[in-house]
């Protein structure tokens, strides 16, 4: 993702629909679990905060810290993030698609205890097919515990190729599909030489 985007991702429509279901990173008793899907033609990024409130953090830490140590190491991090990243399923048309942990960060257990800070995971998607025309990415998380509550978002694509046409969200957030139109690459090196041809033209017209 660019770095721009990042800082500032720009999301959809689907925000105010998010927007109406009343979910904060601040919930009391709640697991915010919230998904961004970027689409560029030829791949699907995907993003996935996970935000414990104050009542459920200590479940979610030990869940994380297997050796009860009190600190979440790397490999305990990457064993959750790995867990998580297994209940999360992504289909573009009629192929299921690999999924595979690309990076996470995790706060200290002392800041998750606070509510409002975000476990983050960058997940690798396989290929899309780079076909033109009208395509569907279909997103489902099926991690449900410890009172688990959804957001899922699609980014504005980067590329002026891929157009949004719809969205549909599950009523709780936990799937999302997105409908897309991927347009034709355009072909610059026929434009140049009709381009090139044209100036010949007029230079031609214009000669004594």
């Amino acid at each position: 993702m660019r770095a721009g985007r990042a800082a500032a991702p720009l999301l959809l429509a689907s925000m105010v629909l998010a927007a109406g279901t009343g979910l904060s990173a601040h919930r009391h008793d709640e697991y915010l679990q919230a998904a961004r899907i970027a689409i560029d033609p030829v791949s699907v990024r995907l993003e996935l905060s996970l935000t414990p409130g104050i009542a459920v953090a200590d479940a979610i830490i030990g869940d994380i810290d297997v050796n009860g140590d009190a600190r979440l190491d790397a490999a305990e991090q990457r064993r959750y993030a790995d867990t998580v990243v297994q209940g999360l399923s992504l289909r573009v048309d009629d192929t299921m698609l690999p999924l595979t942990l690309a990076a996470a960060h995790f706060p200290d257990a002392a800041a998750l205890r606070m509510g409002d800070a975000a476990i983050t995971l960058q997940v690798n998607v396989g290929a899309v097919p780079p076909a033109s025309g009208a395509h569907r990415v279909a997103f489902r998380n099926g991690n449900a515990a410890h009172g688990a509550v959804y957001l899922a978002n699609a980014l504005l694509p980067e590329d002026d190729r891929v157009a949004i046409t719809g969205m549909t969200h599950a009523v709780d957030q936990s799937s999302l599909a997105v409908a897309y139109t991927l347009r034709p690459a355009r072909d610059w090196s026929s434009l140049w030489l009709r381009l090139t041809r044209m100036v010949s033209r007029a230079e031609a017209e214009a000669a004594p």
